[in-house]
């Protein structure tokens, strides 16, 4: 089993091509907008519809993998994003880029719910939490700073614009899924790899998953406010300080890096700490809603920032931590439903929690504006948008907090029912 550490690093190496294509195109906004005199309008659409193309790819791909093998669908998967990634480098029209984001998020859903299920079969319970908090955090970290800093210094100071930067991290796309066709392996020997029917919809039924997915849901809406907003309202910050516009941008990057700093340090940690806790009575889910209500409390304090820059990127370290917490959602799906039909239950799940988070992104900014109790204060319209982190926080924790309560009593008849009948 000494291999699952090579399976690990691949599948990180997997998901950090997944996260690039997500944040790709806020590195190189700048660009594109420059190129084809879009106005924030387009500029948002074209961030939805990757979204909302990733939300309705999830089951599909979750489906294939515990169907014909992980490996299969993570090579797959890899390839098409270095592909899609390169059509949308060589766009001429608006539409085209359209397509072409829409083709990329359809492409990047299959690899965090298809290693989901791997990782599952490769680790063991004791060590099962922190196989996927590393997986998700240092993929994710190194994804999103790929697109933040390599590909926007490449543009400037390597290639000859954002078309050919975008080329060069498409081929090495390319390199990286068939890397994964080469060191991956779906399963342990003598383990089953596959499932004949991975996804029975009578599972819809479960209260279990319902909880799950409300858990989830809660930290992919606090992952769809924070991170996209955080550099912007930095540079707001520091530009009511009276500090020059590209200064102010440079300064609200390096804050943002605490958040980052936070996520790859802090979410290993209470991975680790999950596997050891779950034999002391402390479920991962319990654990995790606990994340979501810090997380509530955490964007309560975002205005705080307005009055200390240091108070701000000490909350974006924590919520670095806080609200990456869905891999212990994802272990404990496995756990619940077994590692065979992980990749599918979490396709399923994937599916509401992707497409919440990329509601509560399209309805921050209106909501931003809409409560703004100063018209034409920009600092005063991000009141609105972390109410928004702060009620899906709220209303997914207290649901998923519900839900357990409710499905304890009835495990209990069941249980009863059994020993009657024995």
């Amino acid at each position: 089993m000494a291999y699952r550490w090579i399976i690990l690093i691949f599948g990180m190496l997997a998901y950090t091509t997944s996260y690039f294509a997500r944040s790709n195109f806020q590195g190189i906004a700048k660009f594109v907008s420059a190129d084809f005199g879009l106005d924030k309008g387009a500029i948002g659409l074209l961030g939805s519809v990757f979204l909302y193309s990733y939300a309705l790819s999830q089951l599909p791909w979750g489906v294939a993998s515990d169907r014909w093998g992980s490996r299969r669908a993570v090579g797959i998967g890899v390839f098409l994003t270095g592909a899609t990634l390169w059509g949308f480098a060589n766009s001429t029209s608006f539409n085209q880029l359209l397509f072409w984001r829409a083709a990329n998020g359809i492409a990047a859903a299959a690899v965090y719910v298809v290693m989901a299920g791997a990782l599952a079969r490769w680790f063991s319970p004791k060590e099962r939490g922190f196989g996927q908090s590393v997986f998700a955090a240092v993929g994710a970290t190194a994804g999103e700073g790929t697109a933040n800093l390599v590909v926007p210094y490449l543009a400037v100071n390597v290639a000859s614009g954002w078309r050919q930067s975008t080329e060069i991290l498409a081929a090495i796309i390319a390199a990286v899924a068939i890397a994964c066709v080469a060191f991956l392996r779906s399963a342990p020997a003598g383990q089953q790899a596959t499932e004949r029917k991975p996804f029975d919809w009578k599972l819809g039924k479960s209260v279990q998953l319902w909880c799950f997915i409300l858990v989830y849901s809660g930290s992919i809406i606090s992952i769809r406010i924070l991170p996209p907003w955080l550099p912007i309202y930095a540079a707001d910050i520091y530009l009511s300080k009276g500090m020059p516009l590209e200064r102010a941008v440079i300064a609200a990057g390096v804050l943002s890096t605490l958040y980052l700093a936070g996520r790859v340090v802090g979410v290993p940690l209470i991975g680790f700490m999950s596997d050891r806790l779950l034999a002391r009575g402390i479920s991962r889910n319990s654990l995790a809603i606990g994340f979501l209500l810090l997380t509530a409390v955490l964007f309560q304090l975002m205005p705080l920032g307005i009055r200390s820059t240091i108070v701000l990127g000490a909350i974006a370290f924590v919520m670095g931590i806080s609200i990456n917490m869905y891999p212990l959602v994802t272990t404990a799906v496995s756990e619940t439903f077994g590692s065979q039909r992980t990749s599918s239950v979490m396709g399923f799940l994937n599916t509401f929690a992707q497409f919440s988070g990329a509601s509560a992104l399209l309805v921050s900014g209106y909501l931003g504006i809409a409560l703004s109790s100063a018209p034409g204060n920009a600092l005063a319209e991000y009141r609105g948008i972390w109410l928004v982190g702060i009620v899906g926080c709220v209303i997914t924790a207290f649901g998923g907090i519900g839900l357990s309560l409710w499905e304890r009593p009835r495990e209990a008849r069941v249980r009863v029912a059994g020993l009657g009948e024995s």
